[in-house]
């Protein structure tokens, strides 16, 4: 009878002791937020790539075509105070084109025409002085560039802006919390969990400019923004 006793009394005691430790890790009610923050300034460099195609019946014609325009570029891109460090060969290329139409006769027939070859050369320039853009373009696309395969907008140093953006996004997630306590007629209570989310930059163009010479460029701005999830306990 005293062991059972004692046994019921042990067992009430570990039911008391894991209902009470299941209360404590109850987590109290909480307002979870998500904030939007912004920074939006003028860019102060332009990534443009560019490059060379070439069709000749001999790989070896069309290589040396696109090598001699591309070197004319290089040339010139060095002469309008481009660092070499910041031109990069992004493809080199020489395919045979099989995808030809065919070449009518006189027969009514059409037979294939001869096989030709196609090389390719691409570079990504990064331009640091936004006035010297059209012109880069205008001078470059003279000396036989032939494709233009992107134009962005970006800054140079983003990571101020960038910490900028996260400062802003976390008092937009305190201003709705706390607008959401309000309307509940509850009082927000301490910062349980952030989570911060970068979204990076992304170009606005807002309207057409004219450097000194050369192609129009879009001239505008550069948002960076950034996203934060942010998990607010209620007091009690």
């Amino acid at each position: 009878m005293r062991n059972m006793m004692m046994a019921s009394a042990l067992a009430l005691a570990a039911m008391t002791g894991g209902a009470l430790a299941q209360q404590a890790t109850i987590a109290p009610p909480q307002i979870e937020v998500t904030g939007q923050g912004e920074v939006a300034v003028a860019p102060d460099m332009a990534v443009i790539s560019l490059g060379v195609m070439h069709r000749a019946p001999q790989a070896r014609d069309a290589v040396q075509a696109v090598n001699e325009k591309m070197d004319a570029i290089l040339q010139r891109l060095t002469e309008q105070g481009v660092d070499a460090a910041d031109v990069q060969t992004s493809q080199l290329t020489v395919d045979a084109d099989r995808n030809q139409p065919m070449r009518p006769v006189e027969s009514g027939e059409a037979e294939e025409k001869p096989l030709q070859f196609i090389a390719n050369n691409q570079v990504t320039v990064r331009v640091r002085d936004l006035t010297e853009l059209g012109t880069i373009l205008d001078l470059v696309l003279q000396d036989g560039a032939n494709q233009m395969s992107g134009l962005r907008f970006d800054v140079q140093s983003p990571a101020p802006l960038e910490a900028q953006a996260r400062e802003r996004a976390v008092q937009n997630a305190v201003e709705q919390a706390q607008q959401l306590a309000a309307a509940a007629g509850v009082e927000l209570g301490q910062v349980r969990r952030i989570t911060a989310y970068n979204n990076g930059g992304r170009p606005k163009m807002m309207e057409m400019a004219r450097s000194s010479d050369g192609v129009p460029v879009a001239s505008g701005e550069v948002s960076i923004d950034a996203q934060v999830s942010m998990v607010f306990d209620i007091a009690q």
